[in-house]
This record gives C-alpha cells, structure tokens and sequence, in this order.
C-alpha cells in the first residue's frame, strides 16, 4: 500500500544552487521539516535526527541511492531493525531539479510502501507524505531563494 506526494515550485536560483543544498545531508537541516542534524555521514550513508510533533529527537538512517549533479538526489531510509519496520516496508526522499528559465523547477518527492494497515493507515500516510514534501518544498524554495 503506498503512500506517495509529488509537489513541485520554481525557485530564482539555479539548478547548481539548489544542488549545493540538497547534496550534502548535513545542508538538510535547513529544508527538511524537523531536521535537527546530520550524524556519521559517510559513505553515502547518514543518521538524520529529527524532531516528532511530541518533541522527541527520533534517528532515522539513509543511504544515498542515487544521484546526478544538478539533477538528482535520492535518499532512501534503512529500515531494518527499526521501529519503523512495523508500518513501512520502504521509504524513500527524491529532489529533482529541472533549469526553468533563469531558474530551477524543484520536485519534492516522497515515497513510502505501508505495511498493510487499512483504509485509515493509508490515508493518514498519504496525508503525511503530502504534509512533509509540502514542507520540505516550501523551506528549500526559501533557502535557495535566499542564495539566489
């Protein structure tokens, strides 16, 4: 069962600026809703830690699944043996970036396949995905306006 949300905005920078953002987990922080760091990033591999709507700190782990400079970035979450692995089965954040113009058309994309938990879950998760692409759209448009 998945729960998917593409939102999409042109932004005045550029698609080297935007890439500068998204590249680098560790940038995160400063467009991924509730980011508060990026820990161990090695290797294609890094720990977000983000804030919950109850205030506590919450690891989520990621590999880099694919990337292409000033086009692509592709994270995809490690779920197994996670708290996580009981409601998702995969999860997945794509930035893609297209020139507009002067500037930069950003799609944020978020995927996630449910575990199988009814017509509820499912559209609490779709609303989720919508609620965190939108967000995550809205403060890196502002970001790379700002380096714009």
């Amino acid at each position: 069962m998945t729960a998917n949300a593409a939102v999409s905005a042109t932004v005045a920078a550029s698609p080297a600026d935007v890439w500068h953002l998204i590249s680098e987990p560790s940038r995160a922080v400063s467009w991924w809703p509730h980011a508060e760091r990026a820990e161990d990033v090695q290797g294609g591999r890094f720990t977000m830690v983000v804030r919950s709507s109850r205030g506590v700190p919450v690891r989520t782990d990621w590999r880099v699944a694919a990337s292409r400079r000033d086009v692509r970035q592709r994270w995809e979450q490690d779920l197994a043996g996670t708290p996580f692995a009981a409601v998702l089965r995969s999860s997945a954040i794509e930035i893609r970036l297209e020139p507009d113009g002067d500037g930069c058309l950003i799609t944020v994309v978020v995927e996630r396949e449910l575990e199988n938990r009814g017509l509820v879950a499912r559209w609490l998760g779709r609303r989720a995905s919508r609620r965190h692409a939108g967000d995550a759209l809205a403060r890196l448009s502002r970001s790379a306006n700002a380096s714009a």
